[in-house]
């Protein structure tokens, strides 16, 4: 698997089953006997994303889905939107050990798909590249999590940097400056703190959150190659390295940066909290400024880049961001449903679909290039974000998005939710490392 450029927030789809991925890799079941189209019926392509909730993305893109089944073209999406991420991965890894999979669906690449290739299940998309050249160098540079070899299993469909929102508002009422570095932040988070304001309303619930966080802290600490060093296990996760830097997560939550019980907060609680004003920072990437417009913090939200250590400053531009999600398609075993689902690929990564996007959120950063609707009115946040995406200089996604065990996304995520009950940072490593080669 290519890793020149690391990007992505990997997500283990599954790899606890070692699926008889051969077996299942030409049963993906389109819901109905007409694959071929023979009887005249539009061939069904059964769609799987995250894109199910009310924010302007999954409104846009459920929307496109209902314009493509307008079309009249002989084909039907039928899409199925889970938008909490465990569960989506769950349930995506039990179809696949069904042989029930979906036609086309989400994923974030890396290793998190390596079985699926390995066990044949994905459509390589470079014939179809070879058709449509158009189509493939529409696309910025960003296939490297899809690639195997001269294969390539998917396509981007998001570009994203992980960015520090903050309330410009309670800032100011505080006397709180931008925070650019680490200290700035902590110092911040004690003033607010102090004044009784949580300063981030962490949805750990959700457990990406502090998975993310650890690969901030780690990326501006020690640079892009803790990733290599940590999957070659040069470092491993209970070293020095990686016990500071959970020691500082624990240390943050002690000290009430995260608010009063992180675990009982998911993703879109901690959403809810920055959103009506309760918490004051919220991490997150650039696609959040479409879900701030309209809210009660709507014109009293500013954004930059993730904080750096100030001691560390060789490390300011390497961030959390790149390709984010991408669409792989399974091989049905049969050519008209492929040659379908590659047809809803195109439709939902074309130039039409991010111009409509970028209108419709008013901006954003986006995998493919394209001319912007003369009426797109994009707001002064967005232009900044672009601004600080062009001064990152490395982009990489989660950590173990290239480890070769797959499971270690998860398992480090389920280890980090100790250090916000009885663990410790010493704990929280051994428990990670005792994983290692077990699954």
């Amino acid at each position: 698997m290519k890793k020149a450029l690391k990007k992505g927030i990997a997500c283990t789809l599954g790899a606890a089953m070692i699926f008889s991925l051969t077996a299942c890799g030409g049963s993906s079941d389109n819901g109905s006997e007409k694959g071929d189209g023979s009887k005249g019926e539009d061939i069904e392509i059964r769609l799987t994303s995250r894109w199910g909730g009310e924010e302007t993305l999954s409104k846009y893109f459920n929307q496109k889905i209902e314009e493509f089944n307008e079309l009249d073209n002989g084909i039907t999406i039928v899409a199925d939107n889970v938008t909490d991420e465990q569960q989506y991965f769950d349930k995506l890894s039990s179809q696949f050990g069904a042989g029930t999979q979906p036609n086309v669906f989400i994923n974030y690449g890396g290793t998190s798909i390596k079985d699926y290739i390995d066990g044949g299940v994905l459509l390589d998309l470079e014939p179809y590249f070879e058709e449509d050249p158009e189509w493939r160098d529409s696309f910025l540079p960003l296939f490297d999590n899809w690639q195997d070899g001269e294969a390539t299993y998917g396509v981007p469909v998001m570009l994203y940097q992980i960015l520090l929102y903050y309330n410009t508002d309670i800032l100011s009422a505080n006397g709180i400056e931008e925070p650019k570095t680490i200290e700035e932040l902590e110092a911040a988070c004690d003033k607010l703190v102090a004044a009784g304001i949580t300063p981030f309303q962490l949805g750990e619930s959700s457990n990406f959150r502090a998975g993310h966080l650890l690969n901030n802290l780690c990326y501006k600490a020690y640079g892009g190659d803790i990733a290599d060093k940590l999957a070659s296990r040069e470092i491993n996760y209970d070293s020095e390295e990686m016990l500071e830097m959970y020691a500082k997560i624990q240390e943050w939550n002690e000290k009430g940066y995260f608010g009063s019980n992180p675990l009982s907060v998911d993703n879109n609680g901690e959403k809810a909290a920055f959103l009506s004003g309760e918490s004051a920072f919220r991490y997150d990437g650039a696609w959040f400024v479409g879900e701030i417009t309209g809210t009660e913090v709507d014109g009293k939200v500013d954004v930059t880049a993730f904080p750096y250590f100030a001691e560390k400053e060789e490390y300011k531009a390497c961030v959390q961001g790149g390709s984010g999600q991408g669409f792989s398609i399974t091989d049905s075993g049969d050519e008209a449903v492929n040659d379908a689902a590659v047809e809803v690929v195109k439709y939902l990564t074309s130039k039409d679909y991010y111009a409509g996007l970028e209108k419709a959120s008013n901006g954003g950063i986006y995998p493919v290039k394209f001319e912007s609707d003369p009426e797109t009115e994009i707001d002064d946040m967005t232009v900044k974000i672009k601004g600080i995406v062009d001064e990152a200089e490395e982009f990489h996604g989660d950590m173990q998005e290239i480890d070769p065990e797959t499971h270690m996304l998860n398992t480090v995520r389920t280890a980090l939710q100790g250090l916000f009950l009885d663990g410790t940072p010493e704990s929280c490593g051994e428990e990670i490392v005792s994983q290692e080669e077990v699954k």
